[in-house]
């Protein structure tokens, strides 16, 4: 009796979660579209990638000072007193602050760097996206810990939907890269300004505390290092690329990456959301085995995602013809190898969350040197062998090596099934199967008009 409440719970729980985190994701990915659908016929490729570029920026500062203060607010025993808030977001703040004095002091040497001269304005105003973000409230965390997802998913909706109307106005009145920059500075804004007016009492007061800050650090600086070479790695192809590229170019390998980006969303989301605090919830109630929470809560979600991810890859060319003009034809090519990284991340991501709650921090570090050093190997020789596109090939496949690491690393702990992961495997691979399939299908009634 006891096990089927448990199990009753549990899966209340991610239904839950999970429908909500669907809903923002379906929601977001509809605005990406329909501002990629104009935002591409009022620019040129040549403002997305200077953007790109720019983009790639704002992430490495971010992450590689990124000290964990989610997760550490999510696992804390006081996650919800208040003085420990207001120190945590003090030293968030504080750190805002020094990254964008520090953008803004390295915006000409970078644009110097990448050869790119015209953006160290660019650059310099972008800086300021670090303090907008850094003066919202923490109730992002708060609510992962206590799973109240529901107005976390209104809050995400309303700062997307607020991010594309402002962009899609400025770029029908400036027409160029500008209108991307200012159209994100204001999102941020705004969902900064919602992180308070849509939780009371969240507002939060500058105080500092030396043991907050040691602990801190300690419990977050293995978490910054594995973010330290997790976005350097995420982002080198594009400081590469944008330097073998021209902009054109690079413009189009943007496009596809911020396409290859809309499952990312909930490649991120799911795990950190709905299945980290649902491990440990479960974990902590020691009523089913390691495995069968591991396997057992995510197998639906899983499979239709991977299924789904299969049909994108396989109809890449059918969806940029169905979405862009021919100045776009080329970007197929670099979506559906772009787009492998996220279908196989999320069995990933799972495997990390499931690793911390059994106290594998360092599993974060372990799977990041695999990432380093497949990007190395790899996009060496596909460079000397296939050029550009042998790099973003080595890209796109980066999350294979992890994989392999995960279920090492599963395997050590007692969690591993074989017979669940070829399953995950071939449900991708029938996804692709299908995908391929409607692809000729659309082109050949395209003909046939």
């Amino acid at each position: 009796m006891q096990l089927a409440r448990t199990l009753g719970w549990f899966r209340m729980q991610m239904a839950s979660g999970t429908t909500q985190i669907a809903v923002t994701i379906m929601v977001s990915n509809v605005l990406r579209i329909a501002s990629s659908l104009i935002l591409t016929r009022a620019l040129s490729p040549a403002d997305f990638g200077i953007t790109g570029i720019t983009g790639a920026i704002l992430i490495v500062m971010l992450m590689i000072s990124d000290l964990g203060f989610g997760i550490f607010l999510i696992q804390h025993p006081r996650g919800d007193d208040r003085r420990l808030l207001d120190v945590v977001w003090t030293l968030r703040l504080i750190r805002a602050v020094i990254l964008t004095l520090m953008l803004v002091a390295l915006a000409a040497p970078l644009a110097w760097l990448l050869d790119k001269p015209e953006m160290r304005w660019v650059i310099a105003v972008t800086a300021l996206s670090f303090i907008v973000e850094g003066c919202s409230a923490l109730t992002p965390f708060t609510a992962v810990r206590e799973q109240r997802l529901g107005r976390l998913a209104l809050l995400d909706i309303t700062a997307a939907v607020a991010q594309t109307a402002i962009g899609i106005v400025l770029a029908l009145l400036m027409h160029n890269y500008w209108a991307i920059v200012l159209g994100g500075l204001a999102g941020t804004a705004v969902k900064s300004l919602l992180t308070f007016t849509m939780y009371p009492g969240s507002g939060r007061r500058v105080a500092f505390d030396r043991s907050v800050a040691t602990e801190l650090w300690r419990f977050g600086r293995v978490i910054a290092s594995a973010n330290t070479i997790h976005v350097l790695l995420s982002n080198c192809d594009k400081f590469v690329l944008s330097r073998l590229f021209p902009l054109n170019a690079f413009g189009l390998y943007t496009l596809a990456v911020n396409l290859a980006g809309a499952p990312s969303a909930f490649t991120s989301l799911y795990p950190s959301r709905v299945l980290l605090p649902a491990y440990a919830a479960a974990l902590r109630r020691n009523v089913l085995t390691p495995a069968a929470i591991y396997y057992d809560a995510r197998r639906w979600v899983m499979t239709a995602y991977l299924l789904g991810m299969g049909g994108f890859i396989g109809m890449a060319p059918a969806i940029i013809d169905l979405l862009y003009d021919q100045r776009y034809a080329h970007v197929h090519i670099y979506l559906r190898l772009l787009s492998l990284a996220p279908a196989i991340a999320l069995n990933n991501y799972a495997a990390r969350e499931m690793l911390i709650v059994m106290g594998r921090l360092q599993s974060l570090l372990y799977a990041n040197f695999v990432r380093l050093a497949w990007l190395t190997i790899t996009g060496t020789i596909g460079y000397v062998g296939f050029g550009t596109l042998g790099v973003v090939a080595a890209v796109g496949m980066i999350e294979l090596p992890v994989m392999v690491y995960c279920w090492t690393a599963l395997h050590r702990e007692g969690v591993f099934r074989w017979a669940d992961e070829l399953t995950m495997l071939a449900t991708l691979a029938c996804g692709i199967a299908l995908g391929f399939l409607c692809d000729q299908m659309y082109f050949v009634l395209l003909a046939a008009r």
